[in-house]
């Protein structure tokens, strides 16, 4: 027996097949889909990796998800609005399907197995095309009604750069990929994609550092806010940008430690780098449906 998970983002799609807790397949497709185009974007993602003993499959969305109905509500940078996701692959697949918010799943990996193993408060922060969010309170996701942790889109400038979700000056406006290009194009780099701009970086070139760097104090300043808010144990970054690990989130811990408010009188949370890197989502995918299996057979 087998289960397959998918990250469905703005730009591409992660799949893996878990068999026995290790990852036996995995693939990478681009998310080109359109509004009628969701559903069959996350099918050709799951028969990346099918096989014949898959018993059950989650998907992780980048945007609003309803929990546990499985309905894609809307999201910024995920084309559809309103679409039953887990019910259409369902009867498409014929197997079990769980889907949820992608953030949501790459927590639930990082505390069953990953940077948040020995924790029970957490924040999960993705940072790729935009800025995904989760949390966890006793060992638990929780999701509010549903939508909760969509921190990419709490304000954090009135005046700021136009935002995907119709709004200016929200945060992912100012630490994400596509932050990161527009900074990089600023400096005079000519290949701005945001791994070419992270290359860069490593390389040596200063420009591609400063963006990097700019990058990087822009997400602490918003997980100053978070720690605020939610005061967690740890807070875990992820997602394809968030995953690269001390170039980002040193600036970000420098940030956090000079600018959190009663400093020095309380200790700032560890900001940590995922474990499963931009893997999270499509592997706590996984890890959910097991569970719905687990449920579905009792």
């Amino acid at each position: 027996m087998s289960l397959v998970g998918i990250d469905l983002g703005g730009t591409k799609l992660a799949a893996v097949r878990i068999r026995e807790g290790e990852i036996v397949a995995r693939a990478r497709i681009p998310n080109t889909s359109r509004v009628d185009g969701l559903v069959d974007c996350a099918r050709a993602g799951i028969e990346s990796v099918w096989d014949v003993d898959v018993a059950a499959v989650g998907v992780g969305v980048a945007g609003l998800v309803s929990w546990p109905e499985g309905v894609f509500a809307w999201g910024p940078h995920v084309a559809g609005i309103g679409i039953p996701l887990r019910a259409a692959l369902e009867t498409r697949l014929g197997v079990p399907v769980v889907v949820d918010n992608d953030a949501n799943t790459a927590l639930h990996a990082e505390m069953v197995e990953g940077a948040g193993v020995g924790s029970s408060e957490l924040v999960m922060v993705t940072v790729g095309t935009g800025i995904g969010g989760a949390i966890a309170f006793n060992g638990t996701v929780r999701r509010g009604r549903s939508f909760a942790g969509e921190f990419g889109h709490i304000a954090v400038t009135g005046d700021g750069e136009p935002c995907a979700c119709g709004r200016r000056g929200c945060w992912e406006t100012e630490a994400s990929g596509p932050a990161l290009s527009r900074l990089a194009s600023l400096g005079g780099i000519v290949d701005t994609a945001p791994e070419a701009v992270v290359a860069a970086a490593a390389a040596g070139d200063e420009a591609a550092e400063h963006a990097l760097t700019r990058v990087g104090e822009a997400l602490g300043r918003g997980v100053i806010s978070l720690v605020l808010s939610l005061d967690p144990e740890v807070v875990i970054v992820g997602g394809g940008l968030g995953s690269i690990g001390d170039p980002l989130l040193e600036p970000a811990r420098a940030v956090v430690d000079a600018d959190l408010p009663g400093r020095p009188n309380r200790t700032a949370p560890p900001i940590v780098a995922a474990r499963f890197g931009d893997e999270g989502g499509a592997i706590g995918a996984a890890m959910l449906a097991g569970i719905r299996l687990q449920e579905d057979q009792r």
